[in-house]
């Protein structure tokens, strides 16, 4: 960068080259003839750390211009949409962790069918239940005669009986499935309820 001693603004080289079209410049010119066409260089001064951290007007110091820096901190409503920012961030990065850790659990049912797994479990249970004792009337099946119905068709052979085996075998995977659920939930609900950024980055599945 280079001080623009008569117009009083910080240039490029490139504006430079534009401003003096018929002085031949070199690629990199001395710093003596840059202050001879009037155009300094401006030395570079390190970043400092701040919140937000711009580049301000060179000044002039002994003779040789510096680089100088504006600092300052986050407003209320820099701040609060940062956060906003983070919790979706995170939230974004939690429900894709949990569908990795869950897709593996559920990739053969399809969604609907996904929705009638609690009652599918209630009847399985109570069916075995009644199977072991054989005493009174078998429990009302609230979706499992009709599950049954499909599986076996017109010249199925399959039994209530097995099917509710069944239904208790994949009940492990269901289960699993729930926990990492009720494990999203918790995660979220951390997350809407963090006051900092920092807050929000150390919630991790």
């Amino acid at each position: 960068m280079h001080r623009d001693i008569e117009k009083k603004r910080d240039v490029t080289l490139a504006q430079v080259k534009r401003a003096l079209p018929n002085v031949p410049l070199p690629r990199k010119p001395s710093a003596e003839l840059m202050a001879t066409l009037g155009y300094p260089y401006i030395l570079p001064a390190p970043r400092p750390s701040g919140d937000v951290v711009t580049q301000g007007e060179s000044e002039e110091r002994d003779g040789q211009w510096y680089q100088t820096w504006i600092v300052r901190d986050y407003t209320d409503a820099e701040r609060a949409e940062q956060l906003e920012r983070r919790r979706a961030d995170k939230l974004r990065e939690i429900n894709d962790q949990y569908t990795a850790a869950a897709s593996p659990l559920i990739k053969e049912y399809p969604e609907v069918e996904q929705k009638s797994w609690d009652q599918q479990k209630a009847d399985a249970e109570a069916y075995l239940v009644w199977h072991e004792t054989q005493q009174g009337e078998p429990p009302q099946m609230m979706v499992l005669d009709n599950i049954l119905a499909g599986r076996n068709g017109e010249d199925g052979t399959e039994t209530l009986y097995e099917l509710c085996l069944a239904v208790r075998r994949n009940a492990q995977a269901f289960a699993e499935f729930q926990l990492l659920t009720g494990k999203r939930q918790r995660l979220a609900k951390l997350v809407r309820a963090a006051e900092g950024v920092e807050g929000v980055g150390s919630i991790n599945w």
